[in-house]
């Protein structure tokens, strides 16, 4: 008779199937970015935080390793380290200096009557 480990938790990263995530998540970080690299980051890492969530604890950090080795995430705390650089510096929250951004971020409401 042959048993079966049925209580062997899985701990393991299947480390593909997140690279399908993380490629998904550029591909769609890429699409919306307006070609702004700090956008781009923004909304990867955003996208990433939200998928690395849904993991078992014990995959997470490894999950992390690959996105910000392979992909360039960057911690909660990073993105709100270069915003408040983009902000001391003259730049929108896209990472595009000031007058020169096609959402408008800098556009005060008078200047466009």
């Amino acid at each position: 008779m042959s048993t079966i480990a049925i209580d062997t938790p899985r701990s393991t990263l299947d480390e593909p199937a997140w690279r399908a995530v993380c490629k998904t998540a550029a591909e769609q970080a890429q699409r919306g970015c307006g070609l702004s690299w700090d956008h781009w980051v923004t909304l990867f890492s955003s996208e990433i935080d939200t998928q690395a969530s849904r993991l078992p604890q014990d995959q997470r950090t490894q999950a992390l390793e690959i996105a910000a080795r392979e992909w360039d995430y960057t911690t909660p705390a990073e993105r709100q380290e270069t915003q408040d650089w983009n902000a001391e510096h003259g730049y929108c929250s896209h990472g595009i200096e000031f007058g020169y951004c096609p959402a408008g971020c800098d556009r005060d409401d008078d200047d466009w009557d």
